[in-house]
Formats: C-alpha cells, structure tokens, sequence
C-alpha cells in the first residue's frame, strides 16, 4: 500500500504542475489526435513535371490520379502536392487565389477526382499552402497599392520616415526585405518583390486564409505542408527567433490547427521550419511533423565524406538522438519528418559519389523514426543541381514520352538516367531497391512507430541505432566508409537479417560484415509482456514515465478538449481519463518492490 500511495502522491503532484502550466497558456493549445493513423510513407510530387493526362506537356491532377496505383504498388501512403493554388508563376509559391486551384493542373472537379481515388487506395493527400506571402499580382495586393484600400493592412506597408524602415534590413540570405512600391512607400517582402509579405497582426487575413483551408479540407484535403512556417511574424535575419515572435508564430499555427480540426479532427500538418536553432524544436507542439533539415544535411555531409557541418567527434546517431529529444519535451506525439532531399536542395544523385551511396542515404531515412519523405523521381534516381528548374524536371517514365511523360522544360539532367519502364524490368534497379525499402519498413512495426535509441558502434564510420516497439527491437548499422568493415555486436543482436544492402554484408553470430557504403537491418523478438495497452512512450514496458505521461494527458483534459494519448486508453472506452490513470499505476504497483 505505501508503494502504491506514494506513486499516487508523485503523480497527482505532476497532475497539477501540468495543469497550471496548461491554464498559464495565453492562448488556446491544440490537442492532437490519434497520431498512429498520421504515420506513413509519403511522396512529394511536382505536379507540372509529374504525368501530362492530355498531351500539353504539363502534368495535371488526372495525371498523378493515372498514377496512383504505381504510387500504391511502390508502397506510398501518402502524397504531398507542391502548390496547387492559383499562381503565374511555374512553380506555384506565389498564390494569386487560395481558393481555387492552378488551371494549369485541371478543373477543381480533376482535383476532387484525385482525392476520391487516392482515399480509394488508403492514400492521403496533403497540399503545400503558401500562406506567408502572396503573389505581388494577387488582386489583394494590387489593391493595397491604394493607401486607401480596404487591403492596404493585408500588407505591411511604410514610408521612408517611418521608424520601422530600415533599409539595411536583409533576409537570411542577404536581399532586401523592403522592397520599394509608389508614392514614397516600401512594402514587406522577404523573399522578393514579387512575393509581398501578408501581414498576420491584421485578424482578417488570419480568417481569409483559415477559410480557404477549411474549403480544401471539406473537399477532403487530409492536411498541408505548411510553407515558410517559422517567417509569419518577425521574418528578416535572426529576428524570427526572438521569444516574442516565436511565442506569435506559435500562437498563430495553434490558432490555424485549431481551426481545421473544426472540419477534420484528424488533419496532418506538416511544418518547414528550415534551421536547426533549438528554439524552432518549439514548434513541434503546433505541427505534426516538422522536416528535420539538421539531420538531412549532416547525413548527406556524412555520406558524401564532406563531414563539413558536424564535428568529426560526434555521432550522426547521437546527434539525431538529441534532436529528437529536445522536440519530443516540446511535444511527446511529435512525428519527425525524415527525408533525403526536396525541392529546394539537389537531387541526390547529382550529390552524392555514386549509387551506393543514394542508396545509403535511403537506408538511413527510411529506418528513422517518424514520416519518410519520398522526393518524386529518388526512386529511380533522377538528378538535377540549381537553379531549381533543374531539380524539378519531368519525371521519366519511358525514354520516348509515351508513358505520360511531360515536356514543359526539357529534361536535360536526365538525358541518361533510366526511365521507370526499363527499371522495372530490372531486378537489380533502384527502383526495385526503394520497393524493397519500403515494404521492409512498413513489414516492421519496429521500424514504422518503434522508439529510437543511438548506439555507439565504436567505429566513427559506423552509423547505428535501435528501433524498439513493444517486444520487436530492430538493430541498424549503416556503413559511410568505402570498405567493408567487421564489427562485434551486442548479443541482443544476435537475430535475424530484416535486410541486408549488398551481397558483401552479412551477419554471422555476433560479428556483421559491413559492405562498402552498406546497411544492415536485425530484427529480434524480446519475450511479450502484457503491459502494451498502457505503453505510452513505446519503450516496450509500461514505466513511471508512461504514467506521468498520462498523467500529463488528464491534466489537459481538465482544461482543453480532444484526445491525447489514445494508447493510453487502458479500459477501451475511448477517452483517457483518471481511471486509465489507476490502471496503469495498478500495474506498476505490482511490478516494483515496496518501498522503505
């Protein structure tokens, strides 16, 4: 009894320290939902340079929705759209109107076809909103030219005089974020002068963007990637860091996520947020995942032997483990987004050395933890180096353009690269490499939702870690160097071979052979425990900690709605509450000694 009394006592303790952390808020928090049914493979596409339906060379809505069972097959359950709004530019990061979609691309009703076939095959679609900035010939913006206009507050307008211009103020990357309009004015645009900042201080552009998201997720949206996710308040050099505006943008995405769970309870939002500064793990809580663009760019420094942003002392595992860390204090639910590379970054095989590599890079971000992101053409391994036109070419499904392939640039880093059609009928290609990839994550619920833990190989050319859900712990080890290498392992380790990268890998007893530029994934079952119900940290056991974290849950419930920790309901009556809480204690209670 005194075991059991004095858990309670710490535990109704923390109960109320979260409370009043929770009431202490000044704005309303959003309450995520089941984050297990956000989980999966997802596949960024250029809708332009994607598959052309009706032979103009752009590719269109009913072009992806011709392939969706190619994506299917493939093993993608997810797909991000690159924008879609109206826009007159070719890459669509300039919305001329939020509420209808790019006739480049095809009619609303193509869209709202895509959705119906995609939901048919389990496949969710997420749509990249551009929401920082507009277009500087959106009707919006040409109407605040007229310092008499209704508009002219969508906009951060100044004069010359006014003591928030200063004509030294640069963007992170050096250009001008003033940029001059007429009579003696200067509007805010940090990306360019035909990219004018909408100004979020102004609650009518708060609700004109809330509305036009809640129309695409009442046509069935599942989410957005939300672009420039971190500039909508305090936008040039260092200044989006600064507490006031961090705790703005923070205030501003609860507000947004709020209000698209009125129409979609279950809506996935996706954050770029492109720094590593630890405050920017804050925004973990808002969003479900944000991309992890600190670890991509170490790991392709890793792979490639640049080694330029990371110390040479430190492991890529352990440096990925605290990155994790600090956005996991910021939200337990938080979904990493792992990736390889994007729109914005060259393709991975204009970076890297050759195809083991590429390959590499796979293993690694197909084996995190989190939502891995697919760039449209890595499966086949596509190539293309800035200026962006050149990462964005037509993806290449045939060599003669018969497979729907679109031409509206031509494809001139691809010239050699082998279309999808001869790849497929080659056991050996990458495209079967990426397949294989992907159905061995998705076969492990290790490898799919399972913690991950750095292990330290002993050997600065190793990469390793564990993926560990309830008694299935998946043993990973990723070779950077040229050579193979001989490595001991744990004798936990000592299981079965989930994949191997080349034939020159291999596991015999408690030694693994490391090809060249290899990985090498071991599966190994630990004996159940009838303790998974309550398992909230998916460590495999059912901990102090796991009962905090519920703790934690109720202590919300008491002051905000919708459900937290959904693997946390215990007694399946589907809410958490204080009798989930007394569950999990009762068998923690049981499990350790009485205390003295």
């Amino acid at each position: 009894m005194k075991k059991l009394t004095a858990l309670l006592l710490v535990c109704i303790l923390l109960c109320g320290i979260a409370v009043t952390a929770a009431a202490e808020s000044p704005y309303p928090l959003r309450q995520k939902t089941d984050m297990e049914e956000k989980r999966g493979v997802y596949y960024e596409i250029f809708v332009r340079s994607f598959a052309d339906s009706d032979g103009d060379g752009v590719g269109d809505f009913n072009g992806v929705t011709a392939k969706l069972d190619y994506l299917k097959d493939l093993g993608i359950e997810g797909i991000w759209l690159m924008p879609i709004n109206a826009s007159d530019s070719y890459h669509g990061y300039d919305v001329t109107d939020y509420y209808t979609v790019n006739e480049d691309y095809g009619t609303e009703a193509d869209f709202q076809t895509l959705l119906d076939e995609a939901h048919k095959r389990g496949i969710k679609i997420i749509m990249d909103f551009v929401i920082n900035h507009t277009s500087s010939n959106h009707p919006w913006f040409r109407s605040s030219r007229n310092v008499n206009s209704e508009y002219r507050d969508y906009y951060t307008w100044v004069s010359s005089s006014d003591p928030d211009y200063d004509p030294s103020d640069r963007s992170d990357w050096g250009s001008n974020v003033w940029q001059r309009g007429s009579g003696g004015y200067y509007y805010y645009g940090m990306f360019s002068s035909g990219m004018p900042d909408l100004n979020y201080e102004n609650p009518k552009v708060r609700q004109e963007v809330i509305s036009a998201a809640q129309k695409w997720l009442k046509m069935g949206v599942d989410g957005f990637r939300l672009d420039a996710a971190m500039h909508i308040y305090g936008n040039h050099e260092q200044k989006h860091i600064t507490q006031t505006n961090l705790y703005k943008n923070l205030e501003w995405w609860n507000e947004f996520a709020i209000a698209c769970e009125e129409i979609n309870p279950d809506v996935y939002l996706v954050g770029e947020a492109w720094k590593d500064d630890e405050a920017l793990a804050e925004y973990a809580q808002p969003f479900d995942t944000k991309f992890n663009f600190a670890f991509e760019e170490n790991m392709i420094d890793r792979v490639t032997g640049e080694n330029a942003m990371l110390d040479s002392s430190t492991s890529l595992s352990a440096f990925l483990e605290n990155v994790l860390n600090q956005h996991y204090a910021a939200d337990a639910q938080y979904l990493d987004g792992v990736f390889g590379t994007n729109h914005d970054q060259n393709r991975i095989m204009s970076t890297v050395k050759n195809e083991q590599q590429a390959k590499l890079v796979a293993n690694i971000y197909m084996t995190l933890d989190g939502n891995p992101y697919i760039y449209y053409g890595e499966e086949i391994g596509m190539k293309g180096a800035k200026p962006d036109e050149r990462i964005r070419e037509p993806f290449k499904w045939t060599d003669d353009g018969s497979g729907m392939d679109t031409d509206w640039t031509s494809n001139i880093s691809n010239r050699n690269t082998t279309a999808l059609s001869e790849q497929m009928q080659d056991e050996n290609s990458l495209y079967h490499y990426y397949k294989e990839l992907i159905a061995t994550r998705k076969a492990s619920a290790a490898l799919t939702q399972g913690k991950y833990e750095a292990v330290d190989a002993g050997n600065n050319n190793i990469m390793a870690y564990t993926r560990t859900y309830q008694n299935e712990k998946v043993y990973v080890y990723h070779n950077f160097s040229g050579s193979s290498v001989t490595l001991n392992i744990p004798e936990a380790a000592e299981g079965e071979v989930l994949f191997k990268a080349s034939d020159e890998t291999n596991l015999n007893g408690n030694t693994v052979t490391l090809g060249a530029y290899s990985s090498i994934f071991i599966q190994t079952q630990e004996d159940p425990q009838d303790l998974q119900p309550g398992d909230v940290n998916n460590d495999g056991s059912i901990t102090v900690s796991d009962v905090l974290l519920i703790q934690k849950h109720v202590a919300h419930q008491e002051v905000l709605t919708g459900a937290y920790y959904t693997a946390a309901d215990v007694d399946r009556s589907g809410t958490v509450d204080l009798k989930d809480v007394l569950l999990v204690q009762k068998k923690i209670a049981n499990m350790i000694p009485d205390f003295s």
